[in-house]
């Protein structure tokens, strides 16, 4: 069981097992707690804790032993283990979150890519100064070893999410890796296209701006060639863009064929009726069996496509699709908390992924840009049969 939570990505935390902040007012004690939190598998010995408060050549060194020892005292026996001039925190009772996200970032599976992005809250430690020289040094290359490790992560699901057609989350995900570093043209650039995807130039106008301001500021350089094309096709979809309204409507000039496979009523009837809104044809079935037996009857445009369904869920249904050669895109919606759900329908190549209530304004903007984009690659394919 564990009995203490430290968050130390973004502001420190630690948190008892009942939910009581743990007051720490001693800076040398708070510094202990961070140093052990970051070395929760190794911990330390007591000489290197002295060198790193008061530094080697320092006469207070060896008394520092002494009092880390004191210290110590403060915090509840069965969170610490002391042998000999080692000492650390337990491992099963002392959960941090730093650790979770070096594990998982380590890791090449998507699923865990997707959780360290979720753990990676803040910057280590963001704007935390002990006042003790030698501490703060170390926790300085801590910090920016996490970062690296951060901006690694962000970019892994970045490109995946990409690859995947999952345009509003590879937005957000692009944004969160320019809050980590600004100056990454190629990702501004990056989130340029994507935005054009979504049928938003005029964010991307926006985008291609503060690009273009930090790179003068901070570097006194002019956007590169690339970046300048993605401006030019900016400019051209802002003479086309399509009025607010026109967002959620369907983009393509024939019906379009729409498969809902959801077993709640109410949820079923409210996306149902925004899909017909829109100018969409609507099968509606509440089993996944059903389902399947739709999928091969007919050809669909696009699966929305509830996870925890009757008979076959979402995920089995679509991977069964997938075995049999049916290429229709497929939206996830679910009201499952938890990242697993999602990135499982990243891996499995679904075109996006929704979590319950359902909103119009989110669900149609986002059907309409699937729609589009798998319009613009299935045209030039009939133009070569031709």
């Amino acid at each position: 069981m564990k009995l203490l939570n430290i968050q130390l990505l973004g502001d420190f935390r630690a948190v008892d097992h009942r939910g009581n902040m743990m007051s720490i007012g001693s800076p040398r004690l708070k510094a202990l707690f961070v140093y052990l939190a970051l070395r929760l598998e190794n911990g330390g010995s007591f000489p290197e804790l002295a060198e790193l408060m008061f530094g080697s050549d320092s006469a207070h060194a060896g008394d520092f032993v002494g009092e880390l020892r004191y210290a110590l005292r403060s915090i509840p026996d069965d969170l610490v283990r002391v042998s000999g001039e080692s000492v650390s925190f337990d491992p099963d009772r002392v959960h941090v979150d730093a650790h979770d996200f070096e594990v998982l970032a380590a890791r090449t599976a998507i699923n865990s890519t997707r959780e360290a992005a979720e753990i990676y809250t803040g910057n280590l430690l963001d704007g935390y100064v002990s006042g003790l020289p030698r501490f703060d040094e170390w926790l300085r290359d801590e910090r920016l070893r996490f970062w690296r490790e951060a901006v690694g992560v962000f970019s892994r699901l970045l490109a995946a999410q990409i690859k995947a057609g999952w345009w509003e989350r590879a937005v957000e995900t692009a944004g969160r890796l320019l809050s980590l570093d600004p100056s990454q043209e190629i990702v501004h650039r990056t989130l340029m296209r994507l935005q054009l995807e979504q049928g938003r130039p005029d964010a991307a106008l926006r985008r291609y701006q503060e690009c273009s301001d930090i790179l003068h500021r901070q570097f006194g350089t002019l956007p590169s060639s690339e970046t300048e094309r993605v401006h030019d096709e900016i400019l051209a979809a802002l003479k086309t863009a399509p009025a607010p309204r026109e967002l959620l409507r369907n983009p393509l000039d024939g019906p379009t064929l729409v498969l809902l496979v959801e077993d709640d009523a109410v949820s079923s009837a409210l996306m149902e009726g925004f899909l017909n809104e829109a100018g969409y044809e609507v099968v509606s079935v509440a089993d996944g069996a059903d389902a399947l037996i739709e999928v091969g009857r007919r050809q669909f445009d696009l699966l929305v496509l509830d996870i925890n369904i009757p008979t076959l869920d979402g995920l089995r249904l679509f991977e069964i699709m997938i075995q049999k050669g049916i290429d229709t895109p497929a939206v996830f919606i679910t009201g499952v908390a938890g990242p697993e759900a999602e990135a499982r329908s990243l891996e499995m190549g679904a075109a996006d992924f929704l979590r319950k209530p359902i909103r119009k304004e989110v669900l149609l903007p986002r059907i309409r840009a699937i729609l589009q984009h798998r319009h613009r690659i299935q045209r030039p394919r009939r133009s070569n049969g031709d």
